[in-house]
């Protein structure tokens, strides 16, 4: 008997140590990608994000700082941005620890500039994640803007942290060849929304990746704005 006893307590050892091996659990975040209309009002977009729930938001805007801090303070999320490095405002809204947060506008090889919203967050100790929103402009060569934003991405962000990217381009045609274009390195969230789905987001793309360390589980278009996608993504480790 006590040999069994201490069988089983060896057992139940291992087995301890086989779960905390495992790491943390996946985490959801429904998350939302948009572009507000012109004149829209903070409170129309505020009850839109409340309406699809989302822990994560990216949004544009061309609209100043205060109306962005509406938005914030009427869905109860914090807030980061607005980045105003061009007309086009950029900003996060999250309850995530935030670590840090830029605005930044990215030469491209052929001369144009991509305008960019980057921040750090942390969901636990054991994980990070990065957002960026990013502008392109439309004379702007799309494979040397790959490479650019790509090069970014190789020296800015750490190996230990997941990455969700909301683009928007000049037109849908644009969005979809820069899909293609980093496709190699990450997920187009657009992807799992299904082949039944009869609208698309317009000239707005959502990315994410590593695929090891954060997957999408769904995804739509906001019905009556096109320039939006919302998405279930997957945090696994």
């Amino acid at each position: 008997m006590t040999r069994m006893i201490g069988a089983l307590a060896a057992l139940a050892l291992v087995a301890g140590c086989a779960v905390n091996l495992g790491g943390p659990k996946p985490e959801d975040f429904q998350t939302l990608a948009l572009i507000a209309e012109a004149g829209a009002s903070a409170e129309s977009v505020a009850t839109t994000i409340r309406e699809t729930s989302a822990d994560i938001v990216l949004l544009t805007a061309e609209q100043d700082s205060a109306w962005f801090a509406t938005v914030s303070s009427a869905t109860g999320l914090k807030l980061s941005g607005p980045g105003t490095t061009e007309r086009t405002a950029k900003a996060f809204l999250t309850n995530m620890e935030i670590l840090g947060d830029t605005s930044i506008v990215l030469g491209v090889a052929d001369g144009s500039r991509m305008h960019m919203h980057d921040a750090l967050y942390k969901i636990s100790d054991e994980r990070l994640i990065d957002l960026m929103l990013v502008g392109l402009q439309a004379r702007s060569d799309l494979r040397e803007a790959a490479r650019a934003l790509l090069g970014y991405i190789a020296t800015d962000v750490g190996a230990s942290a997941s990455l969700i990217i909301a683009l928007h381009a000049p037109t849908p045609a644009a969005a979809d060849s820069m899909a293609v274009l980093i496709r190699a390195a990450y997920s187009n969230a657009w992807e799992c929304a299904g082949r039944d789905s009869a609208a698309n987001p317009g000239r707005l793309r959502l990315f994410h990746g590593p695929s090891a360390r954060i997957q999408c589980r769904s995804a739509r278009v906001l019905e009556g704005n096109d320039a939006s996608i919302a998405a279930l993504l997957v945090v696994e480790r």
